[in-house]
């Protein structure tokens, strides 16, 4: 008979350690959803760990506002064109202007006229008193001869009337002289702030006017919407705008943050592949709606509170530019590397439980 060959029992095998297959397609899996909660989380918690504040680029505006009632006749202007004080805007004729001036003019030349012939007066007067008072003098003289002839019965009854009337006639010449002299001061005096008024009046107005030209009050940047020839404005209607200083960004602060923005604090400006650098200077104490550019559809109308904010190194964005306000890229680096150094600790902590637990497998092993 042949030898059947011993076998291994089963139970004294030797145990042997699993090896695990590490898929690809798993730790993809567990990327994607890292991935995903993270982006949860930043949608609901982000604004409150990051400093992410939409912002607008600005810049002071100055409207320039019709002064009058008028037509715009000449408009040689073209969107963002820079202009300096006192430049030539345009020309905004008024019929209503025209016709005041040409009665102040009237009136002032009445008035003058007036002044004048007042001064004719006082000097016809002047040169008349000498032979009023001749007159008088002689008057008095005639009246009294008739009447000496009268009482003598030499000089009738009209004769004497005769006499008494040009007696009256001269009196009254000379007090009539007399008190033109006397009165010219004043009158001529009253007269004075009158014409005066006027013509201070009339230079008002005729500067207000100047011929219908508008200037510019200031150096600055026309604003885009520009009137057409032939429009007409009431009186305090704005014209156009111009936009002059510096420019700054007026930020959106969000309402719920973990670290407040201070004075002084050192930010980023976003927009597009551009960024610049900037600081707070002032956090407003008021609240503003968001503009509609910055909504969100799906949330109700938000107020938040406003912060101004300057362009450093002498850096510019274009007006109107909606920008991003983050932190500093190195506040972020700060942040990462404080979620870096506690991603290494949890691992850390991870493999060495995952050690301990092989070790403990190895021993249970050994023991069977």
């Amino acid at each position: 008979m042949r030898k059947l060959r011993s076998r291994q029992r089963v139970d004294t095998h030797v145990n042997e350690r699993r090896t695990t297959k590490r898929s690809l397609g798993r730790w993809i899996y567990l990327f994607m959803l890292a991935a995903m909660g993270l982006g949860i989380l930043d949608y609901v918690w982000g604004d409150q760990v990051m400093l992410r504040a939409p912002g607008l680029v600005l810049q002071e505006r100055i409207d320039v506002e019709a002064q009058y009632v008028g037509r715009l006749d000449e408009m040689p202007l073209r969107i963002g064109q820079s202009v300096r004080e006192g430049d030539v805007l345009g020309v905004v004729s008024s019929v209503e202007i025209s016709e005041r001036l040409a009665q102040l003019s009237l009136r002032i030349a009445e008035l003058t006229r007036e002044a004048l012939a007042k001064q004719e007066g006082m000097r016809i007067a002047q040169d008349l008193l000498p032979i009023a008072k001749v007159r008088v003098s002689e008057a008095r003289e005639v009246k009294k001869n008739i009447k000496q002839l009268s009482k003598k019965g030499l000089a009738s009854a009209d004769r004497v009337l005769e006499a008494l009337t040009e007696s009256n006639s001269a009196e009254e010449m000379l007090i009539r002289l007399e008190a033109q002299i006397a009165g010219h001061p004043a009158s001529t005096e009253a007269l004075r702030p009158a014409i005066e008024q006027v013509r201070r009046a009339f230079a008002n107005l005729d500067r207000l006017y100047d011929n219908g030209v508008m200037r510019a009050p200031v150096n600055g940047i026309i604003d885009s919407a520009i009137p057409a020839r032939g429009d007409v404005f009431l009186t305090g209607e704005k014209i156009l705008s111009l936009y002059t200083g510096p420019k700054y960004v007026l930020a959106y602060l969000p309402p719920h943050h973990l670290f407040p923005v201070e004075v002084g604090e050192a930010v980023m400006l976003e927009s597009g592949q551009r960024s610049l650098g900037g600081r707070v200077v002032e956090v407003l104490q008021v609240t503003d709606k968001l503009p509609d550019e910055f909504q969100n559809t799906f949330q109700p109308t938000q107020r938040n509170q406003l912060a101004r904010i300057t362009l450093e190194d002498g850096g510019s964005f274009p007006l109107h530019t909606k920008v991003r306000v983050t932190r500093p890229f190195k506040t972020i680096d700060r942040a990462m590397a404080l979620m870096g150094g506690a991603w290494h600790f949890a691992t850390n902590i991870f493999h060495s439980r995952a050690e301990a637990q092989e070790r403990k497998a190895d021993r249970r092993s050994k023991d069977r």
